[in-house]
């Protein structure tokens, strides 16, 4: 076998243990939801967002704080981060927020209220809060989601005052 038929003849045998493994799953069966959910306030309403920089605004919560901004990307890709699945509302005085988390009980020692701030999607987001039990956004507190319950965690947001940045 050639390496690209080897490669074929692999992802073939990926793909059939994948459908052979789904064949027992009942698709009426109700999962319990397992998550975060919460309030996000914005200090001074719609008035205090930025005019021009908001492209995208998402609560994210992190198995490991990000400390470069590839750790974000990464985090995605490896699925440490749970997140918001839609962009929330921009120029919002409040918003709720809902993010379902897969394969509980997991742990995350940062989360945030997120906002990318620029085009560049890798590089150009800001942290507007980070949930800290103690009001101190310099020590984030850790989050456990325990299956089939929901902890609830508000946000207060003021774009005057923003917590330290991890990685400025």
């Amino acid at each position: 076998m050639t390496l690209p038929r080897f490669a074929l003849f692999l992802l073939g045998v990926s793909l059939l243990s994948l459908v052979l493994a789904c064949t027992g799953l009942d698709p009426n069966e109700v999962r319990p939801f397992s998550g975060l959910q919460g309030t996000i306030t914005y200090v001074g309403g719609s008035a205090a967002w930025p005019k021009d920089s908001v492209y995208d605004v998402r609560v994210v919560a992190f198995e490991k704080k990000p400390v470069v901004p590839e750790d974000i990307i990464t985090a995605l890709i490896l699925q440490t981060a749970a997140f918001s699945p839609a962009s929330l509302p921009f120029n919002a005085d409040t918003t709720s927020y809902s993010i379902e988390v897969l394969a509980t009980p997991r742990t995350f020692t940062y989360v945030v209220v997120a906002m990318q701030n620029g085009p560049n999607f890798q590089t150009d987001w800001i942290m507007l809060d980070v949930y800290s039990a103690t009001g101190d956004p310099s020590v984030p507190s850790t989050v456990i989601i325990p299956s089939g319950n929901t902890v609830k965690i508000d946000f207060r947001v003021d774009f005057s005052n923003l917590p330290p940045q991890p990685f400025r």
